[in-house]
């Protein structure tokens, strides 16, 4: 097959920019043709992105799952989601994008209350209604940055970093007042401790598969970090990282010609059988009948 799909293309700040930024604010609009063209195939981000759509609608498949996102939507997607937009002509909005250095997500004494809510749940993407009462505080706020960026005024970098801070802030509110999460009741050291651990899953999960091993990097007991898991997720941290490994195997079969056995390698397994059995223990088909099923539904 000449056109087999082998990779999933991962988008860059720099790329999408054509420079080297820490954080973009633009129109949708005004990112250009290539923006529309490569979000037309599926891909990651290494970044961290706010799409505000504010008119028209936005259908976008994530890791498999189809979303229609209608006017006066906030979507949030963290780094190395899997996803495919298809817009509509007459889409308008806004997308904030940003490295994690720029805001220093990993710091979870400082950003305890921002992260679990938006960038750190269990599908690794929000989506959001935006209140109309909130609507004037949003524009300010993304007009302000963008203002900020254009005119790089002394301490711009300090200025755009707060307002960010702050849209995040409402934005999580609006999160927590429209779910029943349990997560912001408990303790901000079980939630710093709970992102790290999300951290670490997205950087190891390819060599680590057992708990025992992130306990250890977290200098932890295995049952502690089960426990947090639990409380603030509804799963075992083992179930955690198998979803992780389950995810990222769904990824490749929706969205590359890789074969299971290719697959299995990709992901750390020195025996694609034992991937196969694995794949059909916790998802009830085997990888051939999620991709064909998968491709059906789509």
């Amino acid at each position: 097959m000449s056109d087999k799909r082998q990779h999933i293309a991962m988008v860059t700040l720099p790329s999408l920019a054509q420079q080297t930024p820490d954080m973009i604010v633009s129109s949708i609009c005004g990112l250009g043709d290539s923006f529309f063209a490569r979000h037309d195939n599926p891909h990651r981000h290494d970044f961290y992105a706010m799409y505000w759509i504010k008119a028209g609608k936005l259908r976008i498949t994530i890791d498999t799952i189809i979303h229609e996102v209608g006017p006066n939507t906030l979507l949030f997607v963290a780094p190395g989601q899997v996803y495919q937009m298809h817009f509509s002509e007459q889409l308008e909005g806004y997308l904030v994008a940003f490295q994690d250095a720029f805001l220093c997500l990993k710091d979870a004494n400082q950003n305890s209350g921002i992260n679990s809510s938006l960038f750190f749940n269990a599908q690794f993407s929000s989506v959001v209604t935006l209140d109309t009462g909130m609507e004037a505080d949003f524009e300010w706020l993304v007009q302000r940055m963008m203002r900020e960026i254009i005119d790089q005024l002394p301490e711009y970098q300090l200025a755009t970093h707060g307002l960010l801070r702050y849209l995040l802030v409402l934005a999580s509110r609006l999160k927590a007042a429209t779910s029943a999460g349990t997560q912001d009741s408990l303790s901000p050291h079980y939630n710093g401790v709970y992102l790290q651990f999300k951290h670490l899953i997205e950087e190891k999960f390819r060599t680590l598969k057992n708990v025992s091993d992130y306990a250890d990097l977290l200098h932890i007991k295995p049952v502690q970090l089960n426990e947090i898991s639990k409380q603030l997720s509804g799963i075992t941290a083992g179930e955690q990282i198998r979803n992780r490994v389950i995810l990222e195997a769904q990824r490749y079969l929706y969205n590359t010609d890789l074969s299971a056995k290719e697959i299995a390698y990709e992901l750390g397994f020195d025996d694609p059988h034992y991937f196969s059995r694995f794949f059909k223990k916790y998802t009830n088909q085997s990888p051939s009948e999620f991709k064909e099923l998968s491709k059906a539904g789509s």
